[in-house]
């Protein structure tokens, strides 16, 4: 595109103008044709001047101006987010080379973000040698290991400890202890411990009880105190193996050499964290969050359609704890073939499978005191909702919508699918997985965790902002609708 072609709005709008002002000083100084001449040329020039105004200025619009904000929108995820982004400005744009040029300065970026990050893996792996010290010693406990922070948040558990409370609930990082052990022992014998700490620092304190889950089992813990280098008590240690006695004495005791499975999930800076609740002012990477999608037979629940498929990701600090719900649902009624072609969940993949009720129930249990993210999220919270008086519980969670985060982000693109969004953001959904609901939730998830530093950089700090800026988004979509 040559200098000409790219100022040529410019100049014609120049050349209207000085037209229209040599016509009327030719018409005023020469006096030819009166008065009516001159109102007939004056009227003229209000109609046409302020066309051809509107004209330069849509031109400017679509061929400068929205790709100017839809290069902005890219520069944003590329920066803070996504370092392969692909930048797509539509070819009829007129800027020049500036696109071509603004993404070889990221390539370049991304070359110096890969070298960043080769001396950090060095880094990494010193940290890592230091986990695996952790986790040899953690090997020397009992059966089951649990370890929780000082606000009684769970940081820490092996698979079997998982395998034995999961009858109580959900177990899972950062979920309070409570939720799987009902009784007031073992908060009463954490503060003993923690007063004996103050008074000799020196002491390994180890104390043994009893306590019941949250489904009413007779369990022997044996409590241990974890105390950093600065000593400073930052939580607490809980095994147990079947034939522990419970004594409930304080005492010193060098740990038994019995091996235990190795820790599978595990998230040390959740003891860094002081946790207060679910509050909208609270940082959105310091939320817990379940990305979640369902598969129904139809798409009217209010008319009998129902659930066939429920999937959730969980995440913590707004990242992955490999900690998912996956679950067929008998939907009590037949599948149509085309909502088979569509998910491919068919009757007989459902016979066995829970009811709708035990199903919504049981992912209620998951989500507790979780962020609920989806794609579409009304879509899915209608069918959940559907359910709430027979399964005798209440989905009272806040929930985000990455199709309204999408709008709100990135305003000055057409498509805000799954697909679109997730090509924006560089995530590649495989087809096999397309429209089931693990596959859909784990894409959703990966969307969300490239949009949460995305937002943070545009302000939208904290819950209580981003759900703000959706819902005006939500409201502004529907008016337009309307219209």
């Amino acid at each position: 595109m040559n200098q000409f072609t790219r100022l040529l709005p410019a100049i014609i709008l120049s050349v209207l103008i000085v037209a229209a002002v040599a016509i009327d000083a030719w018409l005023l100084l020469s006096g030819i044709g009166g008065r009516q001449l001159m109102i007939l040329v004056l009227g003229a020039q209000v109609l046409v001047l302020p066309a051809a105004v509107w004209l330069v200025a849509a031109y400017l619009e679509l061929r400068v101006f929205r790709p100017l904000r839809q290069l902005e929108d890219h520069l944003s995820v590329f920066l803070h987010s996504d370092s392969d982004h692909r930048f797509d400005i539509p070819p009829s744009h007129r800027l020049g080379g500036l696109p071509r040029l603004v993404e070889e300065l990221g390539r370049r970026l991304s070359r110096e973000r890969l070298e960043t990050a080769r001396v950090m893996d060095a880094a990494a792996s010193r940290i890592e040698r230091r986990k695996s010290r952790l986790e040899a010693i953690l090997r020397d406990l009992h059966e089951g290991v649990i370890v929780c922070n000082d606000d009684h948040r769970v940081v820490l558990f092996n698979q079997s400890a998982a395998a034995f409370l999961e009858p109580a609930g959900p177990v899972g990082l950062h979920r309070p202890i409570s939720t799987l052990l009902s009784g007031t022992r073992l908060r009463k014998e954490y503060a003993r411990l923690r007063r004996h700490f103050e008074t000799d620092p020196d002491s390994a304190l180890v104390t043994r009880f009893t306590e019941r889950t949250a489904d009413g089992r007779p369990v022997d813990l044996r409590m241990s105190l974890i105390v950093e280098q600065e000593g400073i008590c930052t939580g607490y240690v809980l095994s147990f193996a079947p034939g522990d006695s419970s004594r409930g004495d304080i005492r010193t005791e060098r740990r038994p050499g019995i091996l235990s499975d190795r820790p599978e999930f595990y998230d040390f800076s959740l003891f860094e964290v002081e946790y207060s609740g679910r509050d909208l002012d609270k940082p959105l990477n310091e939320l817990d969050y379940v990305v979640f999608d369902t598969e129904t037979t139809g798409l009217d629940p209010s008319r009998g359609d129902q659930i066939v498929q429920i999937s959730g990701v969980r995440l913590v600090k707004g990242g992955p704890t490999g900690e998912e719900f996956n679950t067929l649902v008998n939907p009590g009624m037949a599948i149509p073939a085309s909502s088979i072609r569509f998910h491919g969940i068919t009757d007989d993949m459902v016979v066995d499978a829970p009811t709708v009720s035990d199903a919504v129930r049981s992912f209620a249990r998951f989500v507790e005191g979780s962020v609920l993210v989806a794609h579409n999220a009304a879509f899915d919270m209608k069918f959940l909702r559907m359910q709430e008086g027979g399964s005798g519980i209440a989905l009272n969670n806040p929930v985000l919508d990455t199709l309204l985060v999408s709008f709100v982000l990135q305003p000055n693109h057409s498509a805000h699918t799954l697909d679109a969004i997730a090509a924006r953001f560089g995530i590649s959904i495989s087809e096999d997985v397309r429209h089931t609901a693990l596959g859909d939730a784990r894409a959703t998830a990966e969307i969300f965790m490239k949009m949460l530093p995305v937002l943070r950089r545009n302000g939208l700090a904290t819950l209580g902002r981003v759900l703000e800026a959706s819902n005006r988004v939500f409201h502004i979509r529907r008016e337009q609708e309307r219209l």
